[in-house]
């Protein structure tokens, strides 16, 4: 008798059970959200000019987490605000609702937190961010908001 079990199958022309192959599991995986962020951008004028902004969505894609954090993040000063909200809501909105506008987030600005995030493990490591981090992030809007 065979010591390993397995030894009694070899044999077998298949390689998995059954007496066809699984389907669908040869498929390709799909490109990754994280490089898709970027795809729809949200078009503004900002002093006559069309620009393209980017909402908190794009920003919690980028960065492989949920919405939920990237807010959590704003309340815990860990994140600083953009500087940017997009028009307020013409239409009334439903009771207990803001009619602020939705945070949105400039290319430049994403592209500086993805830096930033790599550089303090906030992305690789999955590391909650650091109030150097918040530190970092501020400098870079600050710098971003300047130019403008």
């Amino acid at each position: 008798m065979a010591s390993d079990p397995l030894e009694r199958f070899s044999d077998l022309e298949q390689p998995y059970p059954g007496r066809r192959k699984p389907v669908g599991r040869d498929r390709t995986p799909a490109v990754p959200d994280s490089e898709l962020w970027d795809a729809k951008p949200r078009t503004y004028v900002v002093d006559g000019e069309k620009r393209h902004f980017y909402t908190i969505n794009h920003l919690a894609t980028a960065l492989g987490y949920s919405v939920q954090s990237i807010r959590a993040w704003e309340d815990k000063g860990l994140m600083p605000n953009s500087g940017y909200r997009s028009p307020r809501a013409k239409a009334p909105m439903a009771a207990g609702r803001s009619t602020k506008g939705h945070r949105i987030w400039t290319h430049a600005q994403i592209d500086g937190i993805l830096r930033l995030a790599k550089k303090h493990g906030v992305i690789l490591n999955k590391v909650p961010p650091t109030p150097s981090f918040a530190s970092d992030v501020a400098k870079l809007f600050n710098e971003l908001l300047g130019e403008n």
